[in-house]
């Protein structure tokens, strides 16, 4: 190997010696040199001999093969930028919001004119839909007089259970409904007092009778007891007597006298106990019938008072459904922003349901752009590439363009009339304006613009022969 080496090195010096002694000797095979004007006065052919070759086509030669060297060398290892080209529009990151209307309205009222700057909650438009504000007074009064009879019986049950006179008692909901210094709410406190003393009545006479009932059956009790003493002791009368008149100690007449004395006592007791029995009975159905009473009130206070609890129930959704039906009525603007597309400024003019009113346009939100990137490109397109987007309002030639990268890709295609299935790319923006003139100019929704995303590179060689593979793959093939 180190011979090889040796020998390499040596036929490299020989190699380098010769061209040295050639190169020294070069300049003296050429002939006589001669000025030109000395050439001129020699034949013509010799002229054409001596006068030496023009340096211009050699040079042209050379300059050719050079830039045809640098060419194909820049060719080779330089690289061009893939791009795929979307044209798209400016939008804010917040979306333009677009008024509608809820449902069938009379324009009342136009509060705001195309490219007016409104602010959030700004009232844009006045709106009469037609019954509203019946519905919802007559949907307001219905809760009132539910929620009136909700609190009365809920009063009236209270004072039942702990035997006072009822109040009606307002809860946090009842304070958004009625008002304690209401009318109707004096009357049902008034009302539900004079239920209560009725039923405190109706109970009072029932408990009188019992008392009664009670009152009677201790009265008899107390005339039985005295009648079986009677009875005893004429029953004992009775044997004695039997016995003189068994022994015509006593008359007959006195005899059955006593025996009359006897059977007419036994007569009133039995009168007695069949009374008491009488009065057992009734004391026990004037009872019965009390604690019926009270139970048949208690449960149709409960009867009524779920019916009420069931109709507040119903209507307090009817209220708020009226109630937003009323607010509806009122557009106001749901962000700062600037008013656009404003499609009616007739008042008494017809605005039917879902019909587009006008379109707020935010002026605090970040712009970004929307491209359309089409089927062919979109296996390019990866979120964070860097992106050119040209205004179509301001020549990028003379102003610029502004950079961005892809923030979003959406993962299914939207038909688009011009240009078919197309997927939305969301490209965020480095800056809001331009730089026309010496002054800056900011950029605004709507603006149409040419994105052109960077989805890699390749070389100027394979880029120039690609439309050759492209045809050779295509050519020599049969069906």
């Amino acid at each position: 190997m180190k011979i090889q080496l040796q020998a390499l090195c040596d036929l490299f010096k020989r190699y380098v010696t010769i061209f040295q002694e050639v190169w020294a000797s070069r300049k003296q095979l050429d002939g006589l040199q001669r000025y030109q004007d000395e050439n001129a006065f020699l034949p013509a052919h010799l002229e054409l001999i001596e006068s030496p070759v023009s340096a211009l086509p050699k040079w042209t030669a050379r300059l050719i093969s050079a830039f045809l060297l640098l060419s194909l060398i820049w060719a080779t290892f330089g690289k061009i930028d893939i791009v795929a080209v979307a044209p798209g529009k400016i939008t804010p990151s917040g979306r333009s919001k677009t008024i509608q209307s809820i449902e069938t309205m009379v324009v009342k009222q136009v509060h705001v004119r195309n490219g007016e700057t409104v602010r959030k909650d700004q009232l844009l438009m006045e709106l009469t839909a037609l019954g509203a504000k019946a519905d919802q007074k007559k949907s307001e009064e219905a809760l009132k007089i539910a929620k009136l009879g909700q609190l009365r019986h809920r009063a009236l049950l209270n004072a039942i259970q702990q035997d006072h006179l009822p109040s009606l008692e307002e809860d946090e909901e009842s304070k958004k409904i009625i008002n304690s210094n209401d009318s109707l709410f004096v009357q049902e406190q008034q009302l539900g007092v004079r239920e209560y003393k009725a039923w405190q009545a109706q109970k009072q006479r029932l408990f009188a009778t019992i008392e009664q009932k009670r009152e009677e059956q201790k009265t008899t009790e107390i005339s039985i007891n005295r009648l079986s003493l009677t009875k005893e002791y004429e029953n004992k009368r009775l044997s004695d007597l039997k016995s003189l008149y068994e022994k015509n100690g006593v008359s007959k007449h006195e005899y059955l006298s006593q025996e009359q004395r006897f059977i007419e006592v036994e007569n009133q007791l039995e009168e007695q106990q069949s009374k008491l029995n009488e009065l057992k009975a009734s004391l026990i159905q004037v009872e019965q019938q009390y604690q019926e009473f009270v139970e048949s009130y208690q449960r149709d206070i409960l009867t009524q008072l779920r019916k009420y609890n069931e109709n507040v129930n119903q209507l307090i959704p009817e209220v708020e459904k009226a109630k937003q039906r009323q607010q509806f009525t009122e557009i106001r603007s749901p962000v700062n922003g600037t008013v656009q597309q404003l499609q009616t400024y007739t008042i008494g003019g017809v605005v039917t349901t879902a019909q587009p009113l006008m379109v707020i346009v935010p002026i605090e939100d970040q712009l970004e752009v929307e491209a359309m990137i089409s089927n062919k490109d979109i296996g390019f397109i990866k979120k964070g590439q860097e992106v050119i987007l040209k205004v179509d309002a301001f020549p990028y030639t003379r102003y610029g363009h502004i950079t961005g990268r892809v923030k979003n890709i959406s993962f299914d295609a939207i038909k688009d009339e011009k240009l078919g299935l197309v997927f939305i790319a969301t490209v965020s923006m480095d800056r809001n304006a331009l730089s026309v003139e010496g002054e800056k100019i900011p950029l605004i929704a709507g603006m149409t613009i040419s994105a052109e995303i960077k989805t890699g590179n390749r070389s100027v060689m394979d880029y120039l022969l690609s439309p050759l593979r492209t045809t050779i793959d295509k050519s020599l093939r049969e069906r």
